[in-house]
């Protein structure tokens, strides 16, 4: 049963968002790999603590973005996408990076 049927282009554009929403996961946890290969000391704790936030944030959108889409409210993925690159964008902001 459908709770809320989406238009073609809804659908493509929710898909879409999905995808790019777990490319930006997969980014953010590589990202520490990619850290500790080119530095020369061991890192810390407080130097991966913002990608750890961040691929927190991102995992905790993309599985209501995916709870939304299994219930096809389309919209709603689109909408929790745009606010979890919103926020991803504060926690740049707020450590700097």
């Amino acid at each position: 049963m459908r709770l809320q049927s989406g238009s073609g282009y809804e659908i493509k554009i929710a898909r879409v968002c999905v995808v790019v929403i777990f490319l930006a996961l997969i980014r953010s946890l590589s990202e520490i790999f990619r850290l500790q290969y080119y530095s020369p000391v061991s890192l810390s704790y407080e130097q991966v603590k913002p990608f750890i936030i961040g691929g927190l944030v991102i995992s905790t959108g993309l599985f209501i973005m995916i709870i939304f889409y299994f219930y096809s409210i389309y919209k709603i993925v689109i909408m929790v996408s745009v606010l979890t690159i919103i926020a991803m964008l504060v926690i740049k902001k707020l450590y700097l990076l």
